[in-house]
């Protein structure tokens, strides 16, 4: 639950620059002012009301899909984890304590095969939230409320709209909490083995999240940027395009820098996004006493299990 929470908050504070990114990926000949430049034209345009919109499917949405990131992110993670093991003592004849002793080697083909799997499944929960907030954006007047919305997308649109964007989905967002999670893994263990004060130390323990955080929101933002794009412009208004004749529209349109619109701010937004949510993430675990070394605990107590089976 708590994991939803710093998911759904950390976006939800963040929504300003969701909107800004959007407003300009839907109408980049309009939004083209830089990004201090786009939020002071948004603000006298429009007003400060306009930078929450769409704020109810991104609460949601992440909620439900960013709390279920974590969670399924760390099942499928224990999961190879025991298969993995099992595997190498049923190929190499060993002992449940050499084959333990052999996981951490795998350590990042672990955390990709865990995070990619999680960013699968998410894709099917966080597209239809997505273009509903899309749609929110780039057409302010398309409905009074979230209900509105959806309502009138399904009406016009069917109900199979709301997951028309799903095969790109996959393009943005598997990469993403693949490079989410292995950036921000391999990155905070660095440092903490670098600096082992911090291990003691609840500041710089936070500290830690936060640099690691920002690493892994612009490793991911720099990885799912293209797809994201599409993904904008698939939903940014009614269409009966494809992913792929989103993608050549584009092209046709601008080129290969037709892909990094926005990343600018997408690299503000997840760099903060990231490193809020594992921030968060990490004040509560340590709140609540919970070590760090999850996974080194995971495989003492398999070790341990293992080794009361078969004795």
């Amino acid at each position: 639950m708590y994991r939803a929470l710093c998911s759904s908050v950390a976006h939800l504070i963040l929504t300003p620059i969701d909107v800004v990114k959007t407003k300009v990926q839907t109408k980049p000949e309009t939004y083209d002012r830089g990004i201090i430049g786009t939020f002071k034209q948004v603000l006298k345009e429009e007003g400060a009301g306009t930078f929450f919109d769409g704020w109810e499917p991104t609460f949601v949405g992440f909620f439900v899909a960013g709390g279920l990131a974590f969670f399924l992110t760390e099942f499928f993670r224990r999961y190879y984890t025991t298969l993995a093991t099992s595997m190498i003592m049923t190929t190499q004849s060993s002992s449940e304590i050499s084959a333990a002793s052999m996981i951490p080697n795998l350590e990042i083909p672990l955390i990709v095969a865990s995070a990619a799997t999680s960013g699968f499944l998410c894709c099917f929960l966080l597209a239809p939230f997505d273009a509903i907030r899309i749609r929110t954006v780039s057409q302010p007047d398309y409905a009074d409320n979230i209900f509105g919305v959806v309502s009138r997308m399904i009406q016009e649109e069917g109900l199979p709209s709301l997951f028309s964007a799903v095969p790109v989905w996959f393009l943005k967002e598997v990469p993403y909490n693949t490079a989410k999670f292995l950036v921000f893994d391999t990155s905070t263990e660095w440092l903490l083995e670098t600096y082992p004060a911090a291990r003691e130390d609840i500041l710089l323990s936070l500290l830690v999240s936060l640099v690691g955080g920002i690493a892994g929101g612009l490793s991911a933002t720099i990885v799912s940027n293209p797809a994201d794009v599409v993904v904008t412009e698939l939903k940014k208004a009614k269409t009966s395009m494809s992913p792929q004749e989103a993608a050549e529209l584009l092209f046709r349109r601008n080129g290969i820098a037709a892909f990094a619109k926005g990343i600018q701010l997408r690299m503000v937004f997840y760099s903060l996004l990231v490193s809020l949510q594992f921030l968060l993430y990490d004040a509560i675990r340590i709140a609540l006493g919970v070590g760090s070394d999850d996974m080194k605990l995971y495989l003492n107590v398999l070790g341990a299990a293992l080794r009361e089976t078969n004795s």
